[in-house]
């Protein structure tokens, strides 16, 4: 596994930001998606060594954190949100020093500095003072220190944060095209649904500091297999009546929305004989989970549902 969870948590003060998450990420590319402040910058940073570990365990490519530090940090490239430059550095000395700070020598991390800014587009730009760079060209600079060292799991948070619409496509492109060549793990940290869809193989789901969720998107999505939602208009209660004793879950789905699950081995033909045995007019019925953002969305629901 490229990164192993077991109870992590993470504390500032009486906040619990990161609360006993326990999951896995596998090689190969992996979203962390939730909503602002659900946790997942903490949970990286707690992985990087920056923040103190509450309580739990957290390996990272085989190597235990809180044992091997230094090991896992030579092993590992990073993209923090917020910008990390050092004003008066041109864009090929920013990245040449931090290959120096990973150990390179001060000849190879120059020569890789140049790779990388390649890389990312910056090539024509690498002369110029980081303080100079537009938000997009911070982000590329960002993510080609990330690369300087050849790291064999690469943590990118909000990658495209501040990125007008072409800059953002040309940074997913970057990060698919990192992905498959199979070279380097990624774990992509975003609140940004259509990010990890289009980079990711797989997803952990998170909000308020719990892991919700985690798979592929056709797993996650075949949590809700045989659950569909439901509009209509009459005796909604009857009607939800009528769907229990035939053995359906029914539960509210926002305003006069209901979110059916059949039992198995039934399928829609059991919620048209609950239609026309109650009386009521039938003007919505669609499967309930179709995209990556149904599943997170019912997710988070349910999390809030759960605190009521």
């Amino acid at each position: 596994m490229s990164v192993t969870l077991s109870e992590f948590t993470i504390t500032y003060g009486a906040l619990t930001a990161v609360d006993a998450v326990t999951a896995e990420f596998p090689p190969g590319s992996t979203g962390l998606l939730g909503p602002n402040g659900a946790g997942k910058s903490s949970l990286i940073k707690g992985l990087l060594g920056l923040v103190p570990t509450a309580a739990g365990t957290a390996s990272v490519l085989g190597r235990d954190v809180a044992a091997e530090p230094k090991a896992v940090l030579q092993s590992i490239g990073y993209m923090p949100e917020d910008d990390c430059l050092i004003p008066g550095l041109t864009g090929i000395g920013m990245v040449q020093y931090a290959g120096e700070l990973c150990g390179m020598h001060r000849i190879d991390a120059m020569q890789r500095a140049h790779e990388v800014l390649f890389l990312v587009g910056l090539e024509e730009a690498r002369y110029r003072t980081v303080e100079t760079y537009s938000s997009g060209m911070k982000q590329r600079i960002k993510l080609a220190q990330a690369l300087v060292h050849d790291p064999r799991l690469l943590f990118l948070d909000e990658p495209t944060s501040g990125m007008d619409p072409k800059g953002r496509q040309e940074m997913l492109d970057l990060i698919q095209n990192i992905a498959g060549r199979g070279e380097m793990s990624i774990v992509l940290a975003t609140h940004i649904l259509v990010d990890v869809e289009r980079t990711c193989d797989r997803v952990v789901i998170m909000n308020r500091g719990k892991a919700l969720k985690e798979g592929t998107v056709a797993d996650l999505r075949g949590t809700w297999s045989g659950v569909y939602t439901v509009r209509v208009e009459g005796p909604q209660e009857t009607f939800e009546e009528d769907l229990r004793r035939r053995g359906c879950t029914v539960e509210p789905n926002g305003k006069h929305l209901l979110d059916v699950t059949l039992p198995p081995g039934e399928g829609t033909p059991l919620i048209l004989e609950a239609v026309q045995a109650s009386g009521v007019q039938l003007r919505r019925l669609v499967t309930s989970v179709q995209t990556l953002e149904d599943v997170f969305m019912k997710l988070i629901g349910e999390d809030a549902r759960a605190d009521l």
